[in-house]
């Protein structure tokens, strides 16, 4: 067993434990409670069952003693040969004098006019009470019935109270309490069991699946979980992708790279070698090493703009301000007439016409981005045009009152399943002549990291061999310039 399974058992059997005790701790509460009410209720009804008996039992002898004594006329000598069980006769007159007592001497007591049973009996001809003893959780019950002479003749007897019948059923309560913590921790114990059962049921692998026999306090966590799993995935599907993404372009630029430098030095080995002897072969050599200079130049000088936009989109906005330069308002029509004055020479080179079709329009962005993201479209449009083809770039105010910059060509196009890849790195419509259209192949891509960066949308309409139209759509919200440039 891997220590992990060891690891994840002892889990689960601390968590059945714990459980099971909170779970005795909650049925054990409840049967102690149910005992100690059922107790209670069941010594009141007790209680007051054995007082209605006792009651009526002193009911019944006092009204035979009263039928005896109203046929005599020596009512002591009576109660004295009288025997009643657990039963006191008192004999009192009508001033509330005590005549006879069967257990204290008559001499001695107090007067008992003020008893409530004697008050009564004299008033109604019958009366009765109940009142606390002196013993603990012992109560009196008293009867009396006034004679035909006008004494009184009263019964008591004392009867077990409350608590003395409470504590008689101590050591049955104590039976059922063990009763009820053995119960309560088999019960506990098949409950923890039947509870935690579901929960190591979950696959969490698969959370939505146990959606059907969860419980149904589960059903938001499981789903979160799966939504939590789905973004894990797609994270790691997406840093996937990144890392082969990074590894294509280190590959690219590798292979980019040694490109150039591998043409200049072999020109430059031919040249220091003496084998170009010529003053026209060496210039062209040299022209060749510049050339390739030059493309070098441009394809280190992309990689370094598509670096900090990378680094600009991972950071904030101040360390996309220290790297790319800060916002500001950018005149559109102005950027679009320094590109066609920097193009100019590669148009005519190509034989394309380059035009420029401004119309006011202003952009809150980073100049330097904006100036990048004209050049590349339309020096892509020169490269990849026919001969006497036509590039236009304009700029203005869509109809949704949002700005809006324009490069129109006629040349090979793309087609419908290429137009998504353009703007990877280093992807290549024409990748047969491709290297000899000049282009570093990322032009595209710092078009769209530039548009992401501006919170810009890019459209694309194309058509095999009858050109492209691609037109960045900025954010209405940045019109506030809008109307100002010429």
């Amino acid at each position: 067993m891997s220590a992990a399974q060891k690891g994840g058992r002892l889990t689960t059997t601390v968590t059945r434990r714990s459980l099971s005790r909170r779970v005795f701790g909650t049925i054990f509460s409840v049967a102690m409670l149910v005992v100690v009410v059922f107790s209670l209720v069941g010594t009141a009804y007790v209680q007051g069952q054995l007082v209605r008996l006792a009651h009526d039992e002193l009911e019944n002898q006092i009204d035979f003693i009263t039928a005896t004594l109203n046929c005599t006329s020596d009512d002591t000598s009576i109660l004295h040969n009288l025997s009643q069980q657990n039963t006191r006769i008192t004999l009192i007159d009508a001033d509330g004098t005590v005549l006879y007592d069967t257990e204290a001497d008559a001499d001695g007591m107090v007067n008992h006019l003020s008893r409530p049973e004697v008050a009564q009996a004299l008033e109604t001809g019958r009366g009765s009470s109940e009142r606390a003893s002196s013993t603990l959780g012992e109560v009196m019950l008293y009867e009396a019935v006034r004679l035909d002479d006008g004494t009184v003749v009263r019964l008591a007897q004392e009867q077990a109270g409350y608590l003395s019948i409470l504590a008689s059923m101590l050591l049955p309560l104590a039976g059922l309490c063990v009763l009820g913590a053995v119960v309560s921790a088999l019960a506990a114990r098949r409950e923890a069991r039947a509870i935690i059962e579901p929960l190591l049921d979950v696959d969490l692998d698969h959370p939505v699946r146990n959606v059907e026999n969860a419980y149904s306090e589960m059903i938001p966590m499981l789903e979160r979980i799966e939504t939590q799993r789905q973004e894990l995935k797609r994270q790691v599907r997406v840093l996937a992708d990144n890392d082969r993404m990074r590894r294509e372009f280190t590959a690219n630029i590798t292979h980019e790279l040694k490109t150039p430098l591998t043409a200049i030095s072999g020109y430059a080995e031919l040249i220091a070698s003496g084998m170009v002897s010529d003053e026209a072969d060496q210039r062209e050599f040299a022209r060749r090493i510049h050339r390739e200079a030059g493309r070098l130049t441009s394809l280190v000088n992309d990689i370094l703009t598509l670096s900090s936009l990378d680094e600009a989109e991972r950071g904030d906005a101040q360390i996309s301000e220290s790297v790319l330069g800060s916002r500001e308002p950018v005149d559109l029509p102005r950027t679009l007439d320094t590109v066609y004055h920097r193009l100019e020479t590669l148009a005519d080179t190509n034989n394309v016409t380059l035009s420029v079709r401004p119309k006011p329009a202003i952009v809150t962005g980073v100049p330097r981005l904006i100036d990048e993201l004209v050049y590349n479209l339309a020096s892509n449009a020169i490269r990849y045009n026919k001969p006497n083809g036509q590039v236009i770039m304009s700029c203005g105010i869509d109809d949704d009152g949002a700005p809006f910059i324009c490069v129109k060509d006629t040349g090979i196009g793309i087609s419908p399943e290429e137009q998504d890849k353009v703007f990877e790195r280093f992807y290549r419509v024409d990748k047969s002549r491709s290297k000899a259209r000049g282009g570093t192949g990322l032009g595209l891509a710092i078009v769209k990291h530039a548009a992401v960066f501006h919170d810009a949308q890019i459209q694309v309409e194309s058509e095999l061999g009858q050109g492209t139209t691609i037109t960045v759509h900025f954010p209405k919200e940045q019109t506030d310039f809008a109307g100002l440039g010429a």
